[in-house]
């Protein structure tokens, strides 16, 4: 009895080393698929420009991205103006929607969600460094495609999981559940269209499903260009003063 248990405790050790083995094999993948992390690493800033869309409603948008972790964007709504930015810090948000000319701070729950969206290279990407931890969940099929499911924890304790094609290694699917307010909010986030800019492979589509976040059936976001490490003064990314 004493072997047969020894036994079983030495498989399940090395069952969970080998999970732990494959959720970095397939970043590993996926970091080669998408460049390399040289690649990667060499990009400190990103301007893109494109469109969100809501039914027949577009918003066209321009967003600078540097390291670390800023981000501002500009969008085009009926003549105005609308900004969002996170300094590094904290999120702001000037929305000329409800009745100010002023930036205003933005909430700790927006603010964090915003600093999510400033990290272009996404979570999986230098995820150690990050606080982050990774799980190799399993295979599954996501619309006809196999693809294998990891489960990554960051800092705070919350979850996202990732969705890598098991044939290409590029991300198509990232799911996550935040709490804002009392409310935990749901949203997929699906992403397609992958092009090369310079060598990096990005996606140029994606469709942002989080109806419990008032956004209705589905968002979708359509890249039309992409500049990597373009001059971008940290300036912009700063909160505006009142006027």
């Amino acid at each position: 009895m004493k072997k047969l248990t020894l036994a079983l405790l030495v498989m399940f050790v090395f069952a969970g080393s080998s999970f732990a083995q494959t959720a970095d094999e397939v970043v590993n993948s996926y970091i080669t698929a998408v460049g390399g992390l040289d690649k990667i690493n060499s990009v400190n800033t990103v301007k893109m420009t494109g469109k969100f869309s809501s039914g027949s409603f577009e918003v066209p948008f321009v967003r600078y991205y540097k390291r670390p972790f800023k981000m501002k964007m500009d969008m085009q709504i009926q003549g105005m103006t609308m900004l969002q930015g996170y300094d590094g810090t904290m999120g702001w948000m000037l929305n000329p929607f409800q009745g100010s000319r002023d930036a205003e701070k933005m909430s700790e729950a927006d603010s964090k969600s915003l600093k999510e969206n400033a990290d272009f290279e996404g979570a999986l990407i230098n995820y150690k460094a990050k606080g982050s931890t990774l799980e190799y969940v399993g295979k599954e099929d996501f619309e006809g495609t196999e693809v294998h499911k990891l489960k990554l924890t960051n800092s705070d304790g919350e979850v996202t999981y990732s969705y890598i094609d098991a044939s290409n290694n590029l991300l198509l699917k990232e799911s996550t559940t935040r709490k804002i307010g009392e409310k935990e909010v749901k949203s997929d986030v699906i992403y397609g269209n992958y092009k090369a800019v310079e060598g990096y492979m990005m996606p140029f589509s994606a469709e942002i499903i989080a109806p419990d976040a008032g956004m209705g059936s589905s968002q979708k976001v359509v890249i039309e260009t992409v500049e990597l490490n373009p001059a971008v003064d940290d300036a912009i990314f700063i909160m505006p003063e009142k006027k």
